[in-house]
């Protein structure tokens, strides 16, 4: 229970009077899942804080920590700074097949 109460309070503080250092593991899970995306060449679904983008990573800039996306149809291309991703997923596989066919027949 004490602990419990502990969270609580560590949860208030950090609301109040923010965060004393930034999160690491997360900053690192993401990078490490954009560098997987890239080598397997697979299609990632990105969550950002107003929108959401799918699409394929063109490339990924560690000097300005960005990353280029560039849709299924090709035609929409976004760069996206890494601190504003909130979620980065893979697309699963025939979702990407049906979505690159899909644009191919248009």
């Amino acid at each position: 229970m004490r602990h419990k109460f502990q969270q609580v309070l560590d949860k208030i503080h950090e609301f109040l009077y923010g965060h004393d250092q930034p999160d690491q593991t997360e900053s690192n899970s993401l990078t490490a899942t954009i560098e997987e995306a890239i080598q397997k060449q697979t299609a990632v679904h990105l969550i950002l804080s107003e929108t959401s983008f799918t699409g394929d990573i063109i490339k990924y800039d560690q000097q300005r920590q960005q990353i280029i996306v560039k849709n299924f149809a090709k035609n929409v291309t976004r760069i996206i700074r890494i601190s504003d991703i909130q979620r980065l997923r893979f697309v699963p596989s025939t979702v990407q097949t049906a979505q690159k066919n899909r644009f191919k027949k248009e």
